[in-house]
């Protein structure tokens, strides 16, 4: 009998290419997971990986082995929920991923509301961007996903994972207080990191405004962008989730700006379980 936990190891080595990231994905050591895969390859009576210097190599019969076991983790992951939804009591526990803006203005409020409606709900929320989330979500390690998404960027890949709308919000211009600059260009801006989604809406933002803003600083954290503003050190765009009233900023429409759209992911059949649905509802 194949164990289903190996079968999420090995679909999860398919999607992420080494032992290390699977291990770093679920939270186990590199020395259990290997043994985990180990065990299974035991368990089917094949060779499963083969070594290539530090990495390993899934077989043919592994990667069949994946595809058949996606669509079982996916039927199991449905049969769960179909019979939580027996039960009329939102009860259990539930682990919540979220990127930072998302936890604070979302979340947040949702597991306190959740914990008012429904006292036998324990929550768990940890932040995670989506990038990283994804993977934590299709191993069962998350049970939602708050994720992000901007008009004219490419999505973080979420194939096989149901997304439930929660908002869409404009980027606002970040500003210092007092008069507005003649010039954007000639001020320094604040870019985002390289190869996230925020950085490539920000870039496509100062197109189509016709700047050529030269970025002085980079970060992720909307906290930063604040207080580089509030220091007089460069201008930014921020979704307005995170524009959070600081000294000495302000923050106006820029009518160039693509929106961000929140949403949360879940696994396929996972929002018919009552605690998955109450959370859901208490976050839109």
């Amino acid at each position: 009998m194949l164990d289903v936990k190996r079968l999420r190891l090995l679909s999860e080595l398919a999607r992420r290419g080494t032992i290390a990231a699977v291990a770093r994905t679920v939270g186990y050591t590199p020395s259990a997971v290997s043994q985990s895969l180990a065990q299974l390859e035991r368990e089917a009576g094949v060779a499963l990986l083969e070594r290539d210097g530090r990495r390993v190599r899934l077989t043919p019969a592994a990667r069949a082995l994946v595809r058949r076991a996606d669509r079982i983790l996916q039927e199991l992951d449905a049969a769960e929920a179909a019979l939580a939804a027996e039960h009329e009591t939102v009860k259990g526990a539930l682990v919540i991923g979220a990127f930072p803006s998302a936890a604070t203005a979302l979340v947040v409020p949702a597991v306190r509301q959740l914990a008012v409606r429904h006292p036998e709900l324990g929550c768990t929320i940890r932040e995670h961007e989506p990038e990283e989330g994804i993977p934590l979500l299709r191993a069962g390690e998350l049970d939602l996903l708050v994720s992000e998404s901007y008009d004219g960027v490419a999505d973080a890949p979420a194939g096989g994972l149901e997304r439930h709308p929660l908002l869409s919000e404009p980027l606002l211009l970040v500003l210092p207080d007092g008069p507005a600059p003649a010039d954007l260009d000639a001020l320094p801006w604040i870019g985002g990191l390289a190869g996230t989604q925020y950085a490539a809406a920000l870039q496509l933002a100062c197109r189509a405004a016709g700047l050529q803003p030269r970025f002085a600083h980079r970060a992720d954290e909307a906290s930063v962008h604040v207080a580089l503003v509030a220091a007089g050190l460069g201008i930014g765009l921020l979704p307005a989730l995170a524009c959070t009233p600081a000294p000495g900023v302000r923050f106006t429409e820029f009518e160039h700006a693509p929106r961000r759209h929140v949403f949360a992911l879940a696994r396929r059949g996972a929002a018919r379980r009552p605690t998955v649905a109450a959370a859901l509802e208490a976050m839109r």
